[in-house]
């Protein structure tokens, strides 16, 4: 009898399936006759008659037989496992991995899917998103390359863990806070969250591995107005204050509500005496539509003079400091990441897998992911035009 245990692995019978969970927000199924005599649950498995070695790699043969059926339990859609192995680079795609902006400001992307539904959404998240794929990013391999960057960039760099979607759904994200912010000339360490999987003692666990600003979506303050804004109904408004209102205790907190016009309106200046209260900022950004987005009926972008004249106003009316820049955050222009390609070049690349949306793929060019505007099968080879490269973002398509 050989019995091992996992640390991102749990396991759990059901009937005739054993389903395997992995970091928590992700699983497979397999038929566990096919299996023989196994048993499992928690996050322990138990082959009878084999000897360790010989179930490791029966167990081996299972994972590799089955991660590519990995499926998101939050979102139901289909899951790729991004790692070193996986060839699927971690710059070049604005959704996942990390993305540089020609600034000492980093966006890390550990993983894509949210937990909510907001009616705005730019990027189309959520539980009625109209994407099909989710991605999830091993965390050595997000430090490392993020590592390769930074030492580029020779400047104190600020990261901002800013997903497409929920970033508190990615498991380890203490212990992937704590690891970039070991990173020689790291200086600051941002979570742009939901707040609504927070906790007294995750926020506790954040703060020690080393985060230092909390950016919450707080796009309301009446939860009737906050849940027609989620989307899904099941919004908990007073409970995202309370954990705001710990997390302020323990590291920066910045509340950063969306301006909806004709949905939260009247909620702008109850979220900064909410903020004044605890000892917040606040950072409202304004509603922009998106041709991929999601985009509420019935609702236009504000102008932008007449957006900043309604900051005016609400900084008058509540003696609060309201309109920042760049500077205010210690963010300034760097030397651009060179590009290896850019638009108009045909090059060769490696289909890795599907896109997030129908008619989309993912390939390998070099060090660079590229989105391919088609569906194509994994592990083709085939030539690409580049139609896109801005911020070292690349779009492609056949040729």
């Amino acid at each position: 009898m050989a019995e091992l245990v996992f640390e991102d692995l749990e396991f759990e019978e059901k009937g005739n399936v054993l389903r395997v969970s992995f970091l928590d927000r992700f699983y497979f199924e397999v038929d566990l006759v096919s299996l023989g005599n196994v048993r499992a649950s928690g996050k322990k498995i138990v082959f009878d008659g084999l000897s360790e070695e010989d179930a490791r790699q029966r167990f081996n043969g299972i994972l590799d037989a089955n991660f590519e059926n990995l499926v998101c339990s939050t979102t139901k859609n289909r899951a790729v496992y991004v790692n070193r192995y996986s060839g699927i680079p971690l710059i070049g795609s604005n959704a996942f991995g990390i993305v540089d902006r020609n600034s000492n400001m980093i966006e890390i992307k550990p993983i894509t899917g949210c937990n909510m539904n907001c009616i705005f959404c730019s990027v189309d998240e959520g539980l009625s998103s109209r994407k099909r794929l989710e991605l999830v990013i091993d965390r050595e391999y997000l430090v490392e390359e993020a590592r390769k960057l930074i030492e580029f960039k020779n400047c104190e760099v600020h990261l901002v863990i800013n997903a497409h979607g929920e970033p508190t759904l990615y498991k380890p994200m203490p212990e992937l806070i704590r690891d970039l912010s070991g990173i020689r000339n790291v200086k600051t360490t941002s979570l742009i969250t939901n707040g609504t999987l927070l906790t007294e003692s995750y926020i506790d666990r954040l703060a020690e591995a080393g985060l230092t600003r909390l950016n919450l979506s707080l796009n309301a303050i009446s939860g009737k107005a906050a849940k027609i804004l989620e989307g899904h109904g099941k919004y908990d408004v007073e409970y995202v204050k309370k954990m705001a209102e710990y997390a302020a205790k323990k590291l920066e907190v910045v509340l950063a509500p969306v301006y909806v016009p004709g949905h939260n309106d009247e909620e702008l200046g109850l979220i900064v005496e909410f903020a004044k209260k605890i000892g917040a900022k606040v950072g409202i950004q304004n509603y922009l539509y998106y041709r991929k987005g999601r985009n509420p009926a019935n609702v236009s972008e504000s102008p932008w003079e007449k957006f900043y004249a309604m900051l005016r106003n609400l900084e008058k009316k509540h003696d609060f400091t309201l309109i920042m820049d760049e500077k205010d955050f210690g963010v300034f222009r760097t030397e651009p990441l060179p590009k290896p390609f850019k638009t108009g070049n045909v090059i060769e690349a490696v289909v890795k897998s599907p896109g997030r949306y129908k008619n989309e793929a993912l390939a390998a060019a070099g060090d660079r992911s590229v989105t391919i505007t088609h569906d194509a099968t994994p592990n083709k080879k085939l030539k690409l035009k580049i139609t896109g490269d801005k911020h070292n973002i690349f779009f492609g398509k056949e040729v």
